[in-house]
């Protein structure tokens, strides 16, 4: 077989972008070429909806440009390189991208792979994105992000397939998550200098400037145990919240779970957690999500903070709520 000399190298397969006010989408396109051509266009198709061709700028054997898609289904991109003549001399495809909803999950290990079972999202609209690989894929557990040099990512479910489904149901569109929490982590360790918030960093970064919905911050079961008062708590989360939206460049929303619930940790312990939590919301861009500390009994691992596969499900289901009220 001849080796393509001209291949789409922006953006993944399964990537997806998030729509804006207008259910538009920016798409950045890139394409790597090492053969003489004088043309490279790209046009996106799906069932209903079929682009325009973009012509992409050429630089010294990179192609350059963007287009902007509506949200919805999948769509297929196709590319063609034209020579002096005219002529058709290469072509490349990317299967699945999208224009859609995404969202940064993080906090402690509720937010990441502690589950008592692995799950996968049903729907093929559900995915999120890989950072050891850089490519996106399938949504299923455990749910991939960064390594660091002290890991504790978690080998177990999550909840995000179940809120991703939920959300591409209602929502008939590609819904998208990156994986940035720590297992065990206090607030505390999230300064400005740790491996734990330049993960969440890395994830904002790598999104660019309004590229995800918003930060998914679920954190507090450890604050309950170590009996961080309502003030401080209060303090260190505006802190983070400020401080990723100042090195990040941009206002990043936040939706902040109250969660705290922990058998280790005294009841008005995590009442002063909870307390914050809500301080912190304002009802605008730093926004009120679910009480997971409503899911108790069966829902929770017996002699822990973590979720049962019932409870994965209807931890998954408060946060869809919250989401679909917000969006």
């Amino acid at each position: 077989m001849k080796p393509r000399c001209t291949l789409i190298t922006k953006p993944f397969n399964d990537a997806v972008y998030q729509r804006d006010g207008n259910n538009y989408a920016h798409i950045p396109l890139e394409v790597l070429y090492t053969r003489p051509v004088c043309r490279i266009r790209i046009k996106a198709v799906r069932q209903d909806y079929i682009s325009e061709w973009t012509d992409l700028t050429l630089y010294s054997g990179t192609a350059s440009g963007s287009m902007t898609l509506p949200a919805g289904d999948w769509f297929t991109l196709f590319m063609e390189a034209v020579d002096e003549t005219g002529k058709v001399v290469e072509e490349d495809k990317i299967d699945r991208i999208g224009a859609g909803e995404v969202f940064i999950t993080c906090g402690q290990s509720n937010s990441l792979n502690f589950g008592e079972a692995l799950t996968k999202a049903e729907s093929n609209l559900v995915t999120c994105f890989n950072p050891r690989s850089h490519n996106w894929e399938a949504c299923r557990d455990p749910q991939p992000c960064e390594a660091g040099p002290e890991v504790d990512m978690g080998e177990g479910g999550s909840i995000w397939p179940t809120v991703g489904d939920l959300l591409a149901e209602q929502l008939k569109m590609p819904i998208g998550f990156y994986a940035t929490g720590w297992g065990g982590a206090a607030l505390e360790e999230f300064g400005r200098e740790t491996v734990k918030y330049k993960r969440l960093l890395s994830a904002v970064s790598k999104a660019g400037a309004f590229g995800v919905r918003a930060v998914l911050w679920h954190q507090g079961e450890t604050d309950a145990v170590y009996a961080t008062d309502t003030q401080k708590y209060k303090a260190l989360l505006l802190d983070l919240i400020s401080r990723t939206r100042t090195d990040s460049g941009w206002n990043i929303p936040f939706m902040v779970a109250r969660a705290a619930y922990h058998p280790k940790a005294e009841r008005d312990k995590e009442t002063a957690i909870k307390t914050a939590q809500l301080l912190c919301c304002n009802g605008k861009d730093i926004l009120e999500g679910p009480d997971s500390d409503t899911l108790q009994g069966e829902l929770r691992i017996a002699n822990s903070a973590h979720f049962t596969l019932p409870g994965l499900q209807a931890h998954g289901k408060l946060w869809a709520k919250a989401l679909l009220n917000y969006l």
